[in-house]
């Protein structure tokens, strides 16, 4: 991987799925988790995206972070039968995140599995080499 890759895979994790993703920055990988979050659920390949919605996280610890971000998809989608389809995180001046999702309803698209319970707030993240990486349990 080059400095300026982004990307996420999935992995089966005992009853459970391991998400992992990498990108330039902490906002990026974070949005690469997200992405690989909403695969496990529905396809969102090549559909428009219908409204903007406004995240926000507070400042924390970065795996805390990262459990809040996948939270706030989960609560979206379960809440308002919602998913995002775009979106773009940055770093807010008190070390939180922000940032808008394009989002869609959940009706009308392939739905490929269940929608998770949550995120693991135990999950992984570091920077090495100007890349970042994170791992989390999601509890299915």
């Amino acid at each position: 991987m080059n400095r300026g890759e982004a990307g996420h895979r999935i992995l089966p994790h005992t009853a459970d799925l391991l998400i992992e993703a990498w990108g330039p920055s902490r906002a990026r990988c974070f949005e690469e988790a997200v992405r690989a979050l909403v695969s496990t659920f529905v396809d969102v390949v090549e559909v428009p995206a219908s409204e903007p919605v406004s995240i926000s996280i507070d400042a924390g610890a970065d795996n805390e972070m990262l459990a809040a971000v996948l939270d706030e998809i989960l609560f979206l989608a379960d809440v308002s039968g919602r998913v995002p389809i775009h979106l773009t995180l940055e770093e807010s001046e008190d070390g939180g995140l922000a940032g808008v999702l394009d989002v869609i309803a959940i009706d009308g698209l392939d739905v490929v599995g269940p929608l998770p319970k949550g995120a693991s707030y135990g999950g992984e993240v570091a920077e090495s080499g100007g890349l970042w990486h994170c791992r989390v349990v999601v509890d299915i």
